[in-house]
C-alpha cells in the first residue's frame, strides 16, 4: 500500500503524462460511468463541468443504445480495441470532430471490467477535408456555368451560403480597363438584421444541399435590394492608390481590415458605403492580372474573420477568377459565332438577290416592250368610235390588266436595280409620325385602332429617311391588310442594346410556320395581286443600314415585326452609299 502523499504524487504524474499526449482520456466501468478523466478531455469536448461521475452519453453526446456507432459498447462486446469517428455539438454550440478509441481493460481472471476511452480532436483535419471537398464542389458548379451574370451571382451565393463559405454579405467589384476604374457589379446578402434572421431560418429549414440553395437563390434573386443598389453606385479610379480596394488590386493580395472606422488610411466615404468595421478584400487574379475583387463581411453575426477564412476565400477566388475568364471567353466566342452566322446569311441573301435581280431585270425588259404595244392598241380601241360594246368591254379589261402588269414590272425593276441611298441624321419617331399621318385615312377606312408608343429618349441616327419610310409603309400596309375586319395596330419605339428597336404589331390573322419561313424570299406571296417583293426590299434596305428584321407570328394571334437599327455617332451630316 502506497503512502497517500506518494499516491497523490503518482496520480499527478499520471495526469500530466495523459495531458501531455494531447488527447482526452476517460476510464469507464461496465455501466458506462466515467470514473476517471484527464483535464485534456474537457478541453477537447469544450465541457463546462467535470466529466467524472457522469454517464458516457452525457459527456460524449451519444445515445449508446446499440453497438453500431459506440466504440465503448463495441469494445465491451468484442473484447477488442475499437475506433469510431463522431461529430458533436459542444456546450458552446461549436462543431467538433472527434476520433474515439476504446480499449478494454481485463482483470486477473481475464474479465473485462473497464474501458479506456481515448479521444483525439480531428476537427482541424476534418475541416480541411471538408474545405477541399467544398472547393472542389464549388469549382465544378462554377465551371459548369457559362452565362456571365448567372456565374457572378453563383460566386457571391457561394461566399454567403452557410453550407459554403458562410459570410453574411458579399460584394463583387469588376475592373474596367477601358475606363480605368473598378466598379461595383453585384451584391448578395441581407440588408438588415431582421432580414438576416428570417433568411437564415428559412435556409436552415428548407435546404440541406448547397445545390438546392444555389438554385433557390438564383430563382429568387433581386437586383433592387438596398445592398445591391449601393454597391452599383461604387466606382473608383485605378489611379487612386489611396483607396483600399485599389491597393488590393495593385498588390494582388488579400486585405483583412479589422478596424475600418478608426483607420485613418481608409477613405471615410468608402467605409460609410460598406457600413461595416471588419471586412476582407480578395482579388480575382487570372494570369497575373486582376479582373475583380470580392468583398465579404459578417456585419450581422459579428463573427470574427480569421486568417484561415481569408485563405479559404482566396483559394475560392482563384477558382472563381478562372470561371469568370471562361465565361467571358465563351461569351466573346458566342458573339463572334453569331456575327459570323449573320455575315454568312447576309452574304448568301445578297448573292441570291443579285441573281434574282439580274433575272428579273431581263424578264421585265423582254416583257415590257410587247406589253406597251398591247396596252397601246387596247387604249386606241377604247378611244375609237366602235359600236360593239363587247369589244369595248374586252379592250377595257386588257387596259386594266396591262396597267396591273406594268405596276408589277415597275416593282420588279425597283427590286433589281441598285438603291441610291442618301443617309442623313434623322429621328425615327418623326419619320413614323409622318408615316402614320400620311396613312390616317387608310387606317380610318380599314377600321384600324392605331396605338403609338414612341420613346422620346430614342436618339437621332444616321439613316436614309426615304428608304426607311418605305420599309415602314410596306410593313404597316401588310399589317392592315392582315386585319380585313379591322383591329389594333401598335407601333412602338425604344432603345435596346445600343440599337433603336421599332415594333409594328397587329392583331390580324397571323401566319403559319411554313409561310413565316418564306416571307422574305423574293416573289413569295400569299396575296392574289401581290408581287412578293415588298418584304424582300424592306429586308434589303434594313440590311444596308447595318440592321436586321425579326418577326413573330401566331395563327389567329397576330404578327409583330421588329426592326433593329444601330445607333451610330451622328456627327456626319450626310453619307452617300450605293447599296447593291
Amino acid at each position: 500500500m502506497l503512502p497517500n502523499v506518494l499516491k497523490d504524487k503518482l496520480d499527478s504524474i499520471m495526469y500530466n503524462i495523459a495531458d501531455s499526449l494531447n488527447a482526452g482520456f476517460a476510464l469507464l466501468d461496465s455501466d458506462l460511468n466515467i470514473i476517471w478523466a484527464n483535464n485534456r478531455l474537457s478541453g477537447i469536448l469544450n465541457l463546462e463541468f467535470s466529466p467524472i461521475g457522469k454517464k458516457c452519453s452525457e459527456v460524449y453526446k451519444c445515445e449508446c443504445k446499440d453497438t453500431k456507432n459506440c466504440s465503448v459498447l463495441q469494445s465491451l462486446a468484442s473484447g477488442k480495441k475499437q475506433a469510431a469517428e463522431t461529430q458533436l455539438i459542444t456546450e458552446k454550440g461549436d462543431r467538433r470532430y472527434v476520433r474515439n478509441i476504446s480499449i478494454p481493460i481485463r482483470d486477473n481472471k481475464d474479465n473485462i471490467t473497464h474501458v479506456v476511452k481515448l479521444s483525439i480532436d480531428i476537427t482541424e483535419k476534418e475541416e480541411k477535408i471538408h474545405q477541399l471537398s467544398l472547393l472542389r464542389k464549388l469549382a465544378e458548379l462554377m465551371q459548369g456555368t457559362l452565362q456571365i451574370d448567372r456565374l457572378l451571382h453563383l460566386i457571391l451565393t457561394c461566399v454567403t451560403a452557410g453550407t459554403a463559405l458562410g459570410f453574411n454579405r458579399a460584394r463583387l467589384f469588376l475592373v474596367d480597363k477601358n475606363r480605368n476604374v473598378v466598379y461595383g457589379k453585384m451584391a448578395v446578402g441581407p440588408s438588415s438584421w431582421e432580414e438576416a434572421n428570417k433568411t437564415w431560418s428559412e435556409i436552415g429549414n428548407k435546404y440541406e444541399k448547397l445545390e438546392d440553395l444555389i438554385k433557390a437563390s438564383e430563382d429568387n434573386y433581386r437586383d433592387d435590394t438596398p445592398l445591391h443598389m449601393i454597391t452599383r453606385l461604387m466606382a473608383y479610379s485605378l489611379t487612386d492608390e489611396k483607396e483600399i480596394i485599389v491597393s488590393c488590386i495593385k498588390n494582388k493580395k488579400p486585405i483583412l481590415e479589422k478596424d475600418a472606422f478608426n483607420n485613418p488610411d481608409i477613405n471615410k466615404n468608402f467605409v460609410s458605403m460598406l457600413d461595416v468595421n471588419e471586412f476582407v478584400f480578395v482579388p480575382l487574379v487570372v494570369r497575373e492580372e486582376v479582373i475583380g475583387v470580392i468583398c465579404a463581411d459578417n456585419i450581422y453575426s459579428r463573427k470574427p474573420i480569421t486568417e484561415e477564412h481569408v485563405q479559404l476565400l482566396s483559394t475560392f477566388a482563384n477558382h472563381a477568377a478562372l470561371a469568370i475568364e471562361s465565361a467571358d471567353a465563351y461569351k466573346e466566342l458566342a458573339e463572334k459565332v453569331m456575327q459570323l452566322k449573320d455575315t454568312q446569311e447576309r452574304l448568301i441573301r445578297s448573292e441570291r438577290l443579285a441573281v434574282i435581280g439580274n433575272m428579273a431585270a431581263y424578264v421585265a425588259h423582254e416583257i415590257r416592250n410587247p406589253l406597251v404595244t398591247i396596252g397601246g392598241f387596247a387604249r386606241t380601241i377604247l378611244r375609237a368610235s366602235i359600236q360593239d360594246n363587247q369589244i369595248k368591254k374586252s379592250a377595257g379589261i386588257i387596259v386594266d390588266e396591262v396597267g396591273r402588269l406594268e405596276k408589277i414590272l415597275s416593282n420588279i425593276m425597283d427590286f433589281s436595280k441598285p438603291l441610291e441611298s442618301v443617309k442623313v441624321i434623322s429621328q425615327i419617331n418623326e419619320i413614323l409620325e409622318n408615316t402614320c399621318s400620311l396613312m390616317e385615312p387608310y387606317f380610318k377606312n380599314s377600321r384600324i385602332n392605331l396605338i403609338k408608343k414612341f420613346d422620346m429618349k430614342v436618339p437621332n441616327i444616321i439613316i436614309d429617311p426615304t428608304r426607311i419610310k418605305q420599309v415602314f409603309l410596306n410593313l404597316i400596309k401588310n399589317a392592315v391588310e392582315s386585319m380585313p375586319d379591322g383591329g389594333r395596330l401598335v407601333i412602338e419605339t425604344r432603345v435596346e442594346n445600343e440599337q433603336v428597336k421599332i415594333n409594328i404589331a397587329d392583331t390580324g390573322e397571323g401566319m403559319t410556320t411554313e409561310i413565316l419561313q418564306n416571307i422574305f424570299v423574293p416573289f413569295f406571296t400569299t396575296k392574289v395581286d401581290g408581287t412578293g417583293v415588298g418584304l424582300s426590299v424592306s429586308q434589303k434596305i434594313v440590311d444596308d443600314h447595318g440592321g436586321h428584321i425579326k418577326v413573330k407570328s401566331e395563327l389567329q394571334g397576330g404578327t409583330t415585326f421588329s426592326i433593329y437599327l444601330p445607333i451610330k455617332n451622328a456627327t456626319t451630316s450626310m453619307v452617300v452609299n450605293k447599296c447593291h
